[in-house]
């Protein structure tokens, strides 16, 4: 262990982990610091906001706890990149207005799909996207992981032992990030 909570990534099994921010990057930021009196462990090794600017957390060589239950041998090294995005979107019957699981009001352009009993999602800019490509490629060739993909966003049965990027919805049918809009083709597309 080398930070409160935090896994060695440079040992055993490695992931890069693709997930959402569920909310808009200032109020996820606050979340992060103020969610447990400032303890809270559960960070992302790199965020990437809608603009395409990537933030990393300080934290390049180590997991967050993202996926309890699922990596438990500390000898698994997962990186975790979160997506500023608020995932599935409902419209309130009152005003017809989209808001997020938080309540609040979402005024961009919804990606309408079907999946995991949701219709409306949030979705990934242009500019995220080529960032996240970039990052990736990064990040694999870095910590000598495959530069392999699953391709989409739907449950894997035994996910943990596949090495190279997974989102979290390829762990669990509950889990919704990353969402439909994500354009999984785009990260096979490697810059040279």
């Amino acid at each position: 262990m080398t930070k409160e909570g935090h896994l060695n990534i440079k040992a055993g099994k490695k992931q890069v982990l693709l997930c959402n921010t569920g909310r808009n990057f200032k109020e996820y930021m606050k979340g992060l610091t103020y969610r447990r009196n400032g303890k809270y462990e559960k960070i992302p090794n790199y965020i990437i906001d809608r603009g395409g600017k990537v933030y990393e957390m300080g934290t390049e060589d180590v997991t967050s706890l993202y996926l309890t239950g699922y990596h438990n041998d500390y000898e698994d090294g997962v990186v975790v990149i979160s997506l500023e995005n608020n995932g599935w979107l409902r419209r309130r019957s009152s005003d017809g207005k989209y808001v997020n699981w938080l309540g609040d009001i979402y005024s961009s352009k919804v990606f309408e799909k079907k999946w995991r009993n949701k219709l409306f999602w949030d979705k990934y800019t242009d500019k995220q996207m080529k960032s996240t490509t970039k990052l990736v490629e990064k990040i694999c060739k870095e910590y000598d992981i495959p530069n392999e993909f699953i391709g989409h966003n739907v449950l894997v049965d035994g996910v943990e032992h596949f090495e190279g990027v997974v989102s979290r919805s390829n762990y669990n049918e509950y889990w919704m990030d990353i969402n439909p809009s994500f354009k999984f083709e785009l990260l096979c597309e490697k810059e040279h």
